[in-house]
């Protein structure tokens, strides 16, 4: 009886170093790319993210097929604005204290009946039995499910923006950002400032002209008070304030109101 031969040990294959320091470099590139897809996804749902206004929400759903008119601003006697537009054939009125909340307000309402419309036409999943052969669906399901999802895109700002606007009126937010109130008088120097207007000061912006009646002054910010942006002086131990549509309205507000009591001037204040 022959005895029967064993069979060959197998021999692991040697391990160098090159091949480890390539495994390694391998890893690295692909945990650096999973890094960097990561941080470039965070960074554009940050953009997505950022709070918008119904204006603007509405605007970016042009492209998606909603219709928007050109507004029609209205004066009225007690110094308010209303604001007139017409979206997919709806007619939509809101009155505000400036031109800008007036817009503002009338796209909220366009966009809260669009989007209402848009969910209840939402069709449902019909209900099938297993044995049963159903026309297939599938494409129109996911071109809804394509709208829906836009559509949910372009509500998030708006959502974002509305909860943080709730949140600041609740006093979350730290409501001004220089206090009026820890402010310190300024202190007129003998030296500084003018006493009489320059011969032009008609033909010159109202800040323009307050920097060249008293120099060093400094503009403070608030936090927007509902659609208006709201800004501070302190001119010869007198606190001004004033509102505007935006900062810039609104600085030069203050700077029309403190040349007007202080120097006598006539300015109109911007809306």
């Amino acid at each position: 009886m022959t005895p029967t031969p064993k069979p060959a040990s197998k021999v692991a294959p040697s391990t160098t170093c090159e091949d480890v320091s390539l495994v390694i470099l391998k890893r690295t590139k692909s945990l650096k790319l999973t890094r960097d897809k990561k941080q470039g996804f965070l960074r554009h749902l940050r953009k997505s993210m950022k709070p918008k206004n119904a204006l603007i929400v509405l605007n970016e759903l042009k492209d998606k097929g909603i219709k928007i008119s050109d507004f029609t601003i209205n004066s009225n006697p007690d110094g308010s604005y209303t604001a007139i537009v017409t979206v997919n054939s709806n007619q939509y009125q809101k009155t505000a204290v400036s031109k800008m909340a007036a817009k503002k307000l009338a796209c909220e309402s366009a966009l809260r009946d669009y989007a209402i419309a848009k969910m209840k036409a939402r069709p449902r999943k019909p209900k099938t039995n297993g044995g049963e052969n159903q026309p297939s669906t599938n494409h129109v399901e996911e071109t809804t499910e394509n709208e829906d999802d836009t559509l949910e895109l372009n509500l998030a700002p708006y959502a974002m923006y509305k909860l943080l606007k709730k949140w600041k009126r609740k006093g979350y937010f730290k409501p001004e950002k220089y206090s009026l109130a820890k402010a310190q008088p300024q202190q007129e120097d003998a030296g500084r400032g003018r006493a009489e207007l320059p011969p032009n000061w008609q033909t010159m912006h109202p800040a323009s002209l307050l920097h060249i009646m008293r120099p060093g002054i400094k503009y403070m910010y608030y936090d927007k008070d509902v659609e208006l942006q709201r800004s501070g002086v302190i001119v010869d131990n007198q606190k001004i304030t004033a509102y505007g549509c935006s900062k810039k309205v609104a600085r030069r507000n203050v700077a029309v109101n403190a040349c007007n009591i202080l120097f006598g001037t006539n300015f109109t204040p911007g809306e």
